[in-house]
Formats: C-alpha cells, sequence, structure tokens
C-alpha cells in the first residue's frame, strides 16, 4: 500500500526550518503511528478501511516515551500504522524522517530563552527495488501485527478484505497493465522504488516538509539505481498535483464502490444522490510513476 498524505496548498508558507532526513530510530515506532494517524483522518479510504460511521478525534502525538489516552476506536486505527511501519522494517525498508529543531523562543521578561526539543515534521515509509512481501508471507504478516487488525475489535474481516482484496489488487492490476509499457523497455512493479506512505506531521501542514523527505530519498533512490522507476499510489487529487511538482506522471485511475461517503464514512440509507455523487467522484485510486 502507498499512500500520501502530502498535498500542499498553491500559497503555501516557506519552510520555517530546514529539515533533518534521517532514519527513525525503532523506539520512535509508536510516536510515527500516531503522527500517521492523524495525518490520514480525512482521507476516504482510511476510514473505509476501518469500516467507521462517524470521524475519528485525532490523537495526542506525546513523545517517543509517552503513552497518550485513546479510546478504542483510536487505538485500532494507531495499530494500523504500527503494523505498516513494523512491516516496512521486517521488508528491510526505510523508514525516514524530516527532524524539525524549531527556533528558541524567548519564555520571560529576563530575555531568557527557551530551546525546543526536535520534532518530526513528515514521514516516509520506502521500499526499495526488490524489498517486497510474497504473496504468502504470513510470517511476517503475523510478526508486524496485521494479522492480529483482523479481529473483530479492530478492522475485522472487512477491513482485511476491504485492504487486501480490494484496495491492494487494485493497485496490483493497475501495475501490472502500466509498467510493461513504460520506457526504455518496461518494468516490474518489484523493480521498481516504492513509496509505501508518506504524510506530513499536521501540526506542520503547509511547510513542505513531506515533498522535502520525499525528494530527498528519490534523489538517493536514482543515484543507487539510476534505471528503475519510483512508483505509489494516491487517492486524492491534491496527491496528484503534489506529485506532478516532483516528476511523477499518472498512470491509471480506478474508481472504487466503497458504500461510503466522500470521507470514507458508511453511507446513511437516506444517503442523498448529491452525498452518493460526491463519494463516487471521491473515492478513486489512481497509480503515478517517476522516470529516471
Amino acid at each position: 500500500m502507498a499512500e500520501d498524505q502530502i498535498g500542499e496548498t498553491p500559497a503555501a508558507p516557506e519552510r520555517e526550518a530546514t529539515p533533518i532526513f534521517r532514519p527513525a530510530e525503532p523506539h520512535e515506532d509508536d510516536m510515527l503511528s500516531r503522527i500517521l494517524c492523524n495525518a490520514f483522518l480525512p482521507l476516504w479510504n482510511h476510514n473505509w478501511f476501518h469500516g467507521v460511521s462517524r470521524p475519528l478525534e485525532p490523537v495526542m502525538i506525546g513523545t517517543p516515551t509517552s503513552k497518550p489516552h485513546m479510546n478504542s476506536l483510536q487505538k485500532s486505527r494507531v495499530r494500523f500504522y504500527r503494523s505498516l511501519i513494523s512491516m516496512t522494517r521486517l521488508l528491510d525498508g526505510l523508514v525516514l524522517v524530516a527532524e524539525v529543531n524549531p527556533p528558541a523562543v524567548e519564555s520571560d521578561a529576563n530575555n531568557a530563552t527557551t530551546t525546543k526539543q526536535p520534532d518530526i515534521g513528515a514521514v516516509l515509509l520506502w521500499l526499495p527495488p526488490k524489498k517486497r512481501m510474497g504473496t504468502f508471507d504470513l510470517l511476517k504478516l503475523w510478526r508486524s501485527g496485521f494479522l492480529g487488525l483482523m479481529l473483530p475489535w479492530h478492522y475485522g474481516l472487512t477491513g482485511f478484505y476491504r485492504i487486501q482484496l480490494v484496495f491492494e489488487e487494485n493497485i496490483h492490476k493497475m501495475w501490472t497493465r502500466t509498467l510493461p509499457d513504460l520506457p526504455p523497455h518496461g518494468f516490474k512493479e518489484d523493480e521498481c522504488g516504492f513509496v509505501q506512505m508518506i504524510a506530513s506531521n499536521p501540526k506542520y501542514a503547509g511547510k513542505r516538509y513531506a515533498s522535502a523527505l520525499l525528494n530527498y530519498k528519490i534523489e538517493q533512490h536514482f543515484a543507487e539505481f539510476p534505471d528503475r522507476p519510483v512508483i505509489l499510489d494516491t487517492t486524492t487529487t491534491q496527491g496528484i498535483r503534489a506529485y506532478e511538482k516532483l516528476g511523477f506522471k499518472l498512470l491509471a485511475e480506478v474508481p472504487v464502490d466503497s458504500g461510503t461517503d466522500a470521507q470514507g464514512m458508511k453511507l446513511k440509507s437516506n444517503a442523498s444522490g448529491e452525498i452518493k455523487t460526491e463519494a463516487r467522484e471521491t473515492c478513486i485510486q489512481r497509480v503515478m510513476a517517476r522516470l529516471p
């Protein structure tokens, strides 16, 4: 699964500080999963996976060592991202962050300054070429925590079906249809660098940290694999625009009959035609590629 929350508005302000791009430490993974949770709360497919009928409240991100209080739905949602991070590591993928060092601020009448702790501006989950999960790799699914999401008090079998047999299958079919036609001689999906997930910390929305982090990794990828494309998928028009600025091209798209509104919430029995039309226009999967 690739997914994004990278879209920026044309009037987005400049980045306030130059971020440091680095691998995330394993002890940061819980905090990163909470950042991803909040980043993707508005996206239809993440709500559809979870099968919720009303929006979730943002979770408290806290620090790598904190244990914020969460209700059961929030815990399940955070567990989804924690499992995805674990899977990325198990596949020898990369978990990268844009670390932001906020400027010191004056804190009292004596003009004393307080140095803020570094913060995370963006998160990237990346799979290099040939680092993919096998079709029947149940051990990695279990070790990552994904199989536990099938329990009825988490995502259940319906959620697992939506993720694996609808969403992922749609992506696989689009790759199969489009990648063999890419110049010069076509590619297979596992020959490409893959953006598993990219997101800005909502606290820094509009600062373009996610775009900068992704561009940094793309440059590294092409330095190591000069003939291999970078591929991703997106479910938002904002994502398309942001990725096009980074040199990606739209390859294919497919609508999803999600049975939800445009926010991914379960449709009510009395939903209007306007709500259903908006959902059809929003619930669309797309794949993109950036050529060397």
